[in-house]
């Protein structure tokens, strides 16, 4: 292979730093701001446009940070015609005062040609300010508190919460109940006199009222159902004034002997709630049925008290002589 000429080679080589000096000297780059001044934190375009020969390609050389800027995004580059390429970045600074976006650096090269070259837009002066304070005015949030509305999952949860509290709440009740029961049982002292004498002594003070004569229908029948209620309590040694007619029937059902009663007992302590709590007016006939079995009740159930059986004294025959 023949060497080529010491002045064809300096030739080639002129040409070829005459051709990269040319596209460097061609390649310009501009970069621009929509304004000059800025609030602390806006985000900031920065437009850049490339003007060079054809065939040239470019890469951005900028990092998370710009001179004291902070790179938010960065764009692609557009071509806009043959020779002109634009692209764009978005800054913010975070402190006020004024700033400088120093140049803006770019690689490009060039067709045949694989070294690197570098070109650079110009610096940007800009003044950042911060939110104008009006001091006319009180201070106050920038926002009023939100009210966010309550979901059905959270009614759900406040409601079921509700719910085992009074859950809660009755059987606490219930189990009190019960002990004050207890500790009454065991203090329980009996009546002077024997239930059914006092119940029938009452229910003869009642008969003398002649209350549903005279349109008392209501006060009847509760005098009627606490003496029948009271009795319960001396005979059978219940609350029974304190509960309801389903635990008096609960309560008389663990004593044998007022099994009898039970029918009996429901009937008249049923229709008294009706009077008394539903405003029910009942017949004449009525009236006089519930004493009868306010008699019944107490016949059924007395406790009769056995008599003491004494033997005769022995007879001795004395025989006297004539």
């Amino acid at each position: 292979m023949k060497k080529l000429p010491l002045y064809v080679a300096g030739v080639i080589a002129l040409c070829v730093q005459f051709s990269s000096s040319g596209y460097g000297q061609d390649v310009g780059v501009r970069a621009r701001v929509d304004s000059t001044r800025f609030v602390v934190g806006d985000p900031i375009t920065v437009r850049i446009e490339v003007s060079h020969p054809r065939g040239l390609t470019f890469r951005l050389l900028v990092g998370d940070t710009l001179g004291a800027f902070f790179v938010l995004d960065k764009s692609n580059f557009q071509p806009q015609s043959d020779t002109v390429t634009a692209t764009s970045i978005v800054v913010a600074k975070y402190d006020s005062g004024t700033a400088i976006v120093p140049p803006i650096e770019f690689l490009y090269t060039v067709p045949g040609d694989t070294s690197l070259h570098t070109v650079a837009s110009n610096p940007l002066i800009l003044t950042i300010v911060t939110v104008p304070v009006d001091t006319s005015k009180d201070i106050r949030d920038i926002k009023p508190p939100l009210s966010i509305p309550l979901t059905f999952a959270e009614v759900a949860m406040y409601v079921g919460i509700l719910l085992a509290i009074v859950a809660i709440a009755y059987f606490v009740y219930r189990y009190w109940k019960k002990k004050q029961m207890e500790k009454a049982t065991d203090a329980y002292v009996p009546p002077p006199k024997a239930a059914h004498v006092i119940a029938l002594e009452e229910l003869a003070v009642l008969k003398e009222k002649k209350l549903w004569q005279q349109g008392l229908i209501k006060a009847y029948y509760s005098e009627l159902t606490e003496i029948i209620r009271r009795y319960f309590e001396n005979r059978y040694n219940v609350r029974a004034l304190e509960e309801t007619t389903d635990e008096i029937l609960h309560e008389l059902r663990k004593h044998s002997h007022a099994a009898p009663i039970l029918e009996e007992s429901n009937t008249l302590l049923t229709l008294a709630d009706l009077v008394k709590f539903a405003t029910y007016q009942p017949g004449i006939p009525d009236h006089e049925e519930m004493m009868t079995i306010a008699y019944k009740i107490i016949d059924k159930t007395r406790v009769v008290e056995a008599k003491a059986v004494t033997k005769p004294e022995r007879m001795v025959a004395i025989h006297v002589d004539q």
